[in-house]
């Protein structure tokens, strides 16, 4: 009985990481993010492959450490890496940079493949124990493969835990509607990474039955929700590029604090703030910084100082308490408007979005506002 449900498990597994990367790369665009994860949905369905033709009965003894299965698990994870940096640096990741990146494991893979031509000694292990117990050139072989997955697990780990937070910064200082992105997915991928790399190292090493059952099972709800949630999640579009690099714009570049430049940010503020009441701009969702160096010839890092210093708030909160103040007049002179249609017509991508800023700006919700006023 437990032999079809994992057999049956895996196929599900498969099919389903041949879909969605199937569809992911078919949707992805110029979204390089989502053409990367797909491919990574193709590696796992390859790895799922090779870890069920080479443990298809749960009944038989099984190989722990698999040398196919710990390589491919490097591609995977290594992919899976490149998704994440993607993901927080749109660009960074050249050609040139990718293939660097996942050089060791093509060098780690064919430095096995070379062994085993070269009629090197191979061995069957069924547990750690029985790995420890030889070293010679495969364990070492394997070895260094399985740290390097290793290295590649913890690698986005740590990107989202030390980055996501400047990256949210970045995004409220240059788009408009932040919170259409839906930043707390990096926190969300880290815990889904930890999940698919967890039961992936029970596949590679456990021997128990009915682990194995219950791995595939939170696997498949694990790439479930990952694949649904990469398909939908908002494509950030901005005008600066990471390819130069990985650091984000240095915000001091273009700003000095002499007296002359504060009279001169202090007069953009107010020519900003002139431009903002009399053409409306923050009307348009998807506003970002970039769009006002078509009006105002000065460089981003100096528009972002100068909301930040000059305006005292993010681009972001500057535009959205124009967007407030719109829908408050709306309100007022349109009782009979629905919130949904007042969030649209101020500038809001969604309700959701509009009812968090209105409570941020006003202290209430957008019902309470409009019964009360």
């Amino acid at each position: 009985m437990l032999d079809k449900i994992q057999f049956l498990l895996s196929l599900q597994i498969i099919g389903f990481c041949v879909f969605g990367g199937t569809t992911l790369l078919l949707r992805a665009g110029e979204n390089r993010a989502k053409k990367i994860l797909g491919w990574g949905m193709y590696s796992w369905a390859i790895m799922a492959v090779v870890r069920l033709s080479v443990n298809l009965y749960l009944h038989e003894a099984k190989e722990a450490f698999h040398p196919d299965v710990l390589i491919i698990g490097a591609l995977v994870t290594a992919t899976l890496a490149c998704y994440v940096i993607e993901v927080l640096r749109p660009g960074y990741l050249t050609c040139r940079r990718f293939l660097v990146f996942i050089s060791p494991v093509v060098v780690g893979g064919l430095a096995y493949l070379a062994y085993r031509l070269s009629g090197g000694e191979i061995h069957t292990y069924y547990s750690l124990e029985e790995v420890f117990e030889f070293f010679n050139m495969d364990v070492l072989l394997r070895m260094t493969v399985f740290v390097l997955t290793l290295f590649y697990m913890v690698l986005p780990v740590y990107l989202i835990a030390r980055y996501s937070k400047d990256f949210k910064v970045f995004l409220a200082e240059n788009v408009s509607d932040p919170e259409e992105y839906d930043l707390d997915w990096l926190k969300k991928t880290m815990i889904i990474l930890i999940v698919l790399y967890g039961f992936y190292l029970v596949l590679l090493l456990t021997d128990i039955p009915v682990m194995y059952v219950i791995d595939k099972t939170v696997l498949l709800f694990a790439w479930y929700y990952f694949f649904y949630k990469a398909l939908f999640l908002k494509v950030v579009v901005l005008d600066y590029s990471f390819k130069d690099g990985w650091d984000l714009p240095n915000q001091q570049d273009d700003v000095n604090n002499d007296d002359e430049h504060g009279i001169l940010s202090k007069r953009y503020a107010e020519e900003v703030n002139a431009w903002f009441e009399k053409e409306k701009p923050y009307l348009r969702e998807d506003l970002r910084l970039t769009d006002l160096q078509r009006v105002f010839p000065i460089s981003r890092s100096y528009l972002s100082q100068l909301f930040n210093r000059e305006l005292g708030q993010s681009f972001s909160d500057y535009v959205n308490q124009f967007r407030i103040e719109e829908s408050k007049r709306l309100m007022d002179a349109e009782p009979n408007a629905s919130i949904q249609e007042i969030a649209e017509r101020s500038g809001f991508h969604s309700i959701s979005t509009f009812r968090r800023a209105f409570q941020k700006c006003t202290g209430t919700i957008p019902s309470d506002y409009r019964n009360n006023r």
